[in-house]
């Protein structure tokens, strides 16, 4: 019984934890807390336990999921746990490894800075993808099963009782929804299945075949994503003087796969004697980005280097959502025109059965 309480318990805290995980609302809340309180020279043990008392607004409200997490990363950290080992399992990896990169670097407040400045970027991002593929997806989903739907309660009919030059009218619409009627929901699963996998490949699958794919999207959104939170995050550290090849390190630890395979690849070369932009297109992964590379490859000897990338790397970001911004305005139109030609060829479709009817009836005959 004892066991299966247990197992309970950890199925519990494990779902609490996906939930903070996943609200990126209270955990920018909470970021942004902390980072002020940081910014004054607050000790972090203080601070977490200030916003627990907040939260839980002076213990009235325990049980709220961010409450839960606070009270957790306080513990730890008197247990001398750092926050960002005390954090695993309740923020996303990319959010991980800039903590732990500002807790290396000394400059904790900054990095929960750059995570939120981060976020704002990806959810900008997420935005114009947003744009880009939601509304026509759900017309095609739409136009798809209006045409199904006319095929089962009109076509159907017609082919039982209409004349053959009725027929003929019809023309590619009664084939297109035999299409749809017999493949329709096999597509949609298909869909399914295949956003599936690419969710999975996306922190997981590496090599040079993985680098090809990374210069298209779904994979190139997420190499933005994740290269600017190396960037930043490497940033902080050399910043606060914690040599490259130390800063690589850290940043490779707390990595997936997939970031970790770039940034061990992009470690070795440093230790060979290259630079860090050197380091970076030898590589041949296009991480974080071929012409970022090429830009760190000059300005990587300067003595700011910290400074420099933190430069370019919002310099790239910025670039980068107006480039997909940009990419959605074209992406949305293309769709919506193939939906507006589909919506017009079975309204043509329709016209011509009416007219059709229509001379049968004129003529004496009916339908």
């Amino acid at each position: 019984m004892s066991e299966l309480q247990e197992r309970l318990d950890e199925l519990q805290a494990n779902f609490i934890k996906m939930q903070f995980r996943t609200s990126r609302k209270s955990r920018f809340r909470v970021y942004r807390k902390l980072e002020g309180m940081l910014k004054t020279n607050e000790a972090l043990s203080r601070s977490l336990d200030r916003l627990y008392q907040n939260v839980t607004e002076m213990g009235k409200y325990p049980n709220r999921v961010s409450a839960i997490a606070l009270r957790e990363w306080f513990l730890k950290d008197r247990a001398g746990i750092s926050l960002s080992q005390a954090m695993e399992g309740w923020v996303p990896a990319g959010e991980l490894y800039m903590i732990r990169a500002g807790e290396e670097s000394g400059t904790l407040a900054k990095a929960l800075a750059s995570i939120q400045s981060m976020g704002e970027r990806g959810r900008e991002m997420r935005q114009a993808v947003s744009y880009a593929v939601g509304y026509p997806v759900f017309m095609f989903i739409l136009v798809g099963f209006v045409i199904w739907t006319f095929g089962v309660n009109l076509i159907a009919n017609m082919r039982a009782n209409a004349p053959k030059n009725v027929m003929e009218a019809i023309g590619g619409v009664a084939a297109f929804s035999d299409f749809i009627s017999a493949w329709g929901l096999w597509i949609v699963a298909f869909l399914i299945v295949l956003i599936i996998i690419i969710v999975f490949t996306l922190p997981n699958w590496r090599g040079l075949l993985r680098a090809k794919f990374d210069m298209y999207p779904p994979w190139l959104w997420y190499r933005v994503l994740q290269g600017s939170g190396f960037l930043l995050g490497l940033s902080a550290l050399l910043g606060a003087q914690v040599p490259l090849k130390r800063s690589m390190e850290i940043l490779e630890e707390q990595g997936k796969p997939w970031i970790k395979e770039r940034i061990g690849l992009a470690r070795q070369m440093v230790l060979r004697g290259h630079n860090l932009g050197e380091a970076l297109r030898l590589t041949h992964m296009n991480f974080p980005d071929p012409a970022v590379a090429v830009d760190l490859e000059i300005l990587a000897e300067r003595a700011d280097v910290g400074a420099v990338i933190e430069q370019v790397t919002e310099e790239w970001m910025r670039e980068q959502v107006d480039s997909m911004k940009a990419q959605a305005v074209v992406i949305r139109n293309v769709g919506m025109a193939l939906v507006g030609g589909i919506i017009a060829w079975v309204m043509m479709s329709i016209f011509a059965i009416v007219g059709e009817l229509s001379k049968g009836n004129s003529g004496g005959g009916g339908y």
